[in-house]
């Protein structure tokens, strides 16, 4: 059985809470914040799942050069601000680093 590829989108129509089935626009170029407000990236992709096709994880640009995975779960708001994510900046950093496949 061959491995879904997975697939990166510029911008995707998330649900923050599924079982309100409340959907969000998220955008590549969206500020990223930790738990605390502090800006810690910006939206550089989102993640979708090869045969599903539905977002799995943001993928995001750190300050630093480097792209981290965000399971949406993390996610508690999305506005015209950006992203607030349920981490503090520690935790992102543990978060499993993006590399694209070929």
């Amino acid at each position: 059985m061959a491995e879904a590829v997975e697939k990166l989108t510029v911008e995707a129509q998330i649900c923050l809470t599924c079982g309100d089935v409340r959907e969000t626009a998220v955008s590549r170029g969206m500020s990223i914040c930790s738990s605390n407000g502090e800006l810690v990236g910006r939206v550089a992709a989102v993640l979708l799942d090869g045969r599903s096709q539905q977002p799995t994880h943001l993928v995001l640009s750190r300050l630093v050069p480097e792209y981290r995975l965000v399971p949406l779960c993390q996610i508690v708001s999305v506005s015209q601000k950006g992203v607030l994510l349920d981490l503090s900046p520690e935790q992102l950093a543990q978060l499993p680093l993006h590399t694209p496949k070929p």
